[in-house]
Formats: C-alpha cells, structure tokens, sequence
C-alpha cells in the first residue's frame, strides 16, 4: 500500500508540472507517519507573467526585475545613399548621389541585477561596426565605428497576474567615428575653387562622443500563457560633443507580440515574435526619424534559458547621416537566474 500511495502521488505531482516536462520524477519524501508528503510548489521565474515567458528584443526593454547574463551577434547589409565621383575630370568633380552597399557587424552584451522585487540595475556594452563593399563605396558612404555603454535603474510594480509596469532611467556614453572620403574630397574641391586648397584630415574622418540620457515607460500584458504584449515609450535626449556641439531630443515607441507553442503544445518548445520601432524628433533640434521592424524565433523548452535567431530592417541614417535601409541576423542568447 506505502508503495502504491508514493507511486500515486509522484503521478501527480508530474501531472501538476512540478518537474519538467523531459525530466524524470523522483519519488516524494514521506512524513513521519509513512504518508507521501505535499509537491513542493515549483519557483516561479521573475520573467513569468500570467504564464508566458517573454522572449529577448533589440527593441524593447521587459518591465521585470531578474538577474540575466546576454549576449547578442548580428551581421547585417544594407544600402546607403552617397554622392558619386568622376575622377575623369581634374579635379575630380562630386555628382549627384546614388545607392551604395556597404555591410555590418554587430556585438552586445547585457548584464541585469535583481535587488529587489521592484528594483534592478542593468548595464550594457555594445560595438557596432560598418563600411562600404566596394572601392566605390568605401569611397561614398565610407566606414564608421560606435562604441557604447549603457546603466539604467528599473523600478518595476505588477498589477494583478497579468500586467506589469516599470519605468527606468538610462545613461549611455558612446564614442562614434566615420571616414568620410567622398565629403573630404567634396571639402577639398570646394575651397580649390575658391583658390585656396589646404588639405584638412578633419574633412575626411569625423569623431564626436555622445551622451544619452533616457526615460523608459514600460508595459507587458500576458492574456494567455501562449501570448504576451510588450510595449515602450521612451524619451531621449543625445548630447553630442565634437566638430561641433548639439543636443536633441526624440521620442521611441516600440512593441512585441509573442506567441510561444508550448503552452498549447508541450512537445513543441518554439516560439515567435514580432516588433516595430519608431524613433521620432521632437522640436526643431530632433533626432533623426528611425523605422525598425523584427521577427524572432525561440527556443522556450527553458525557462531560464532564451535562445533564437532574429531579422530585423531598418531604414533610417547611419553614423555619417546618409540615408539608409539595411538588413541585420541576430543570433540572440540570455540567460536568468
């Protein structure tokens, strides 16, 4: 009989989802008297909302409190408009502009700290990379570099299972660096016309640091345990410090959809989501519009653990403020404690 009531109630603290789902159970610890003792109740993750287990985005900050290790690797392509040289002509003369290829290399990593229930810290390192493919367009569009780091404090507050809001405040510095030949030679035919025909090395490369400071409304709702909503507005003031000074102000909104199989389906731990961002000037003195959409695709067969590969496509400018319209594939890993 002992044998057959620890047997009966291994059966349901499995059916329960005490242990997952691949996992052998153990048999429970008795009490005293011989008796099967309760399931311990399984720890519920600080990601966890109303079920759903929300996936990693480029786009958009989670309003929760955990502790996470990330690391983030894209390679992209693009297009970017730049001017055109004939080098027929002495001088050269700068024509009108057309669409160059250039290619991208993307690094980030994340590190997030849970203090407390509503309160963590998170910081950020981030390099991204690109330059133009092809004599032409390394010519054109150039080659540029920015570098980033990033701290935030995150407040966060749940309202009912089902809904959590959280607002951060970020500081981000940045170094950025761009080779700009083609405007260097435009500088250098410009002021030979005007008979005088100094060579600047500040015509051709570009540096200027920038400091972001940010605020971050945050919102998640998980109606169901296979679908969750994720939405941001951000304020953002970049103080950019070089050739010259200038400070800028804009407003991001972004969102995520989430759709994860398992709940319905245990045998099939994927899951997918999609997203878009807009990054809109404020005033006179604005950041530069920015449209990002995503698709994602996960692994959920963890719940400490996210794993999956993302498209995004991006139009908008790079470093050098050319317009651009690229395509980046993110190989995305998180890990929560």
């Amino acid at each position: 009989m002992r044998t057959a009531a620890l047997a009966i109630a291994a059966a349901l603290c499995f059916r329960a989802g005490v242990s997952q789902a691949a996992e052998p159970v153990s048999a429970p610890a008795t009490t005293s008297a011989g008796a099967p003792a309760p399931c311990a109740p399984e720890e519920k993750s600080h990601r966890e909302l109303g079920g759903h287990f929300f996936m990693p985005s480029h786009l958009t900050t989670e309003p929760f409190s955990y502790t996470s290790f990330g690391t983030f690797f894209g390679l992209g392509a693009g297009q970017a408009l730049g001017p055109t040289v004939d080098w027929s002509t002495s001088p050269p003369t700068v024509g009108p502009s057309k669409w160059y290829a250039y290619n991208s290399l993307a690094q980030q990593f994340q590190l997030d700290v849970r203090i407390i229930e509503y309160l963590s810290l998170g910081l950020a390192a981030s390099g991204y990379v690109y330059t133009g493919s092809g004599a032409d367009a390394i010519i054109a569009v150039g080659s540029g570099v920015n570098l980033s780091g990033t701290f935030a404090v995150k407040g966060s507050l749940p309202i009912g299972d089902r809904v959590r809001l959280s607002l951060a405040l970020s500081a981000q510095y940045g170094p950025v660096f761009n080779v700009l030949l083609a405007q260097g030679i435009r500088d250098i035919i410009t002021n030979c016309e005007k008979g005088n025909c100094p060579v600047n090395l500040g015509s051709f490369l570009q540096q200027n640091d920038t400091v972001t400071w940010g605020a971050t409304l945050t919102g998640a709702w998980a109606p169901w345990a296979f679908l969750g909503v994720n939405l941001n507005l951000s304020y953002l003031n970049p103080r950019k410090t070089g050739t010259a000074s200038v400070s800028e102000n804009g407003l991001y909104f972004a969102g995520t959809l989430d759709f994860d199989a398992k709940p319905l389906v245990r045998w099939l731990p994927v899951g997918v989501n999609f997203g878009y961002a807009l990054t809109s000037p404020i005033g006179g003195n604005g950041t530069a519009t920015t449209q990002d959409w995503e698709f994602g695709f996960y692994y959920t067969g963890r719940k400490d653990m996210s794993v999956g590969l993302e498209l995004d496509w991006k139009s908008g400018r790079l470093n050098s403020e050319q317009i651009q319209n690229s395509t980046t594939a993110w190989i995305n890993f998180k890990y929560y404690w």
